[in-house]
């Protein structure tokens, strides 16, 4: 159950959304910064991955990739956002270049098409209308690194055991190097029913999003995450 500090965060969230638009040369968009409006009359161009402002036009020649930034279509997932998940509710197809990639039954997430963690079930939707596939479920104690559209069952992880082999367990194992890994950015660290790797690399946080979901990052994901 939704807690009513949650609804009310999320209200807040889109109270904020709705007033607040971007000026001339600001960010607009970027990975882990959220996406804003632009104020009449300009668009979201980006330059890279990390970094969109708003202009009237395109920088050209100027090392942008002078692409307008998608707008997120209405039944769409955002980018970065929560796409599929038993229990969740209906699944959304992922904006133009983005595929809906599952980090298990309950959480897929919209990532850049082939940027998919290994453990993760890795298969690509690059058409963005084509119904989301469930993931194969593993078995317990099974191999699970490199295992096209594959998670591990609930109540397990996929653990590294070297640098070749990686296992569905409960847990980290005694004197496995998963017992030194440590969470990458944009990668899962918490969440209810959550069972694997919690500590997040140097100078990144964990950041929660849900009660199911939380996030390894240098600073506040966005504003739909409790910073």
């Amino acid at each position: 159950m939704i807690s009513t500090f949650l609804v009310k965060l999320a209200l807040l969230v889109t109270v904020i959304d709705i007033a607040y638009s971007v000026a001339i040369y600001e960010q607009c968009a970027g990975e882990g910064y959220g996406n804003f409006p632009c104020d009449n009359g300009m668009t979201c161009f980006r330059r890279n991955k990390w970094f969109s402002s708003c202009q009237y036009s395109c920088p050209l020649n100027l090392g942008w990739e002078c692409e307008t930034y998608i707008a997120v279509t209405p039944g769409y997932a955002a980018q970065w956002a929560q796409c599929a998940g038993e229990g969740w509710g209906l699944a959304r197809p992922c904006p133009a270049g983005y595929a809906c990639y599952a980090r298990s039954i309950y959480y897929s997430q919209c990532r850049p098409i082939g940027d998919c963690p290994s453990d993760w079930g890795c298969y690509a939707l690059f058409h963005t209308t084509t119904p989301i596939p469930r993931p194969v479920t593993l078995p317990a104690y099974a191999k699970c690194n490199n295992v096209i559209n594959a998670v591990c069952p609930t109540g397990t992880a996929c653990f590294r055991n070297n640098a070749l082999y990686a296992e569905c367990r409960p847990a980290c194992p005694p004197t496995w190097a998963c017992e030194t890994d440590v969470v990458g950015e944009k990668e899962q660290c918490g969440g209810e029913g959550y069972v694997g790797l919690t500590r997040c690399a140097e100078g990144l946080r964990c950041y929660a999003r849900s009660q199911w979901y939380a996030q390894c990052a240098p600073s506040c994901p966005g504003a739909d995450f409790i910073c």
